[in-house]
């Protein structure tokens, strides 16, 4: 399994809430209409004071799909919305290795 990871900081002077209302309800929206996406996950922090507020994981079955998905008119909405509404996102496209099933 193939998987874009990106990892988000919400902007200076954001409300945690706030950040993860945006994130669920405006930004999400954006990568489910990503084209060859097999499954979707948004892992928000349980505490505000963290480095980071959240990971999101975005599977795919191949790596050509997901390495494409930049280029088209979804993912480049979604990279938009992404780095307009964090302060530091950090994306990693990853090939994933169960450890433990």
């Amino acid at each position: 399994m193939y998987k874009v990871i990106g990892i988000i900081k919400r902007p200076e002077g954001m409300e945690f809430e706030a950040f993860k209302t945006w994130w669920l309800t405006e930004h999400a929206p954006k990568v489910k209409q990503w084209p060859g996406l097999t499954k979707y996950s948004i892992n928000l922090c349980t505490t505000e004071n963290q480095s980071f507020d959240g990971v999101a994981e975005v599977w795919f079955e191949s790596k050509d799909a997901m390495n494409a998905v930049f280029d088209t008119p979804e993912g480049q909405r979604a990279r938009a919305s992404a780095t307009s509404g964090a302060s530091d996102v950090h994306i990693l496209l990853t090939e994933e290795h169960v450890m433990v099933e």
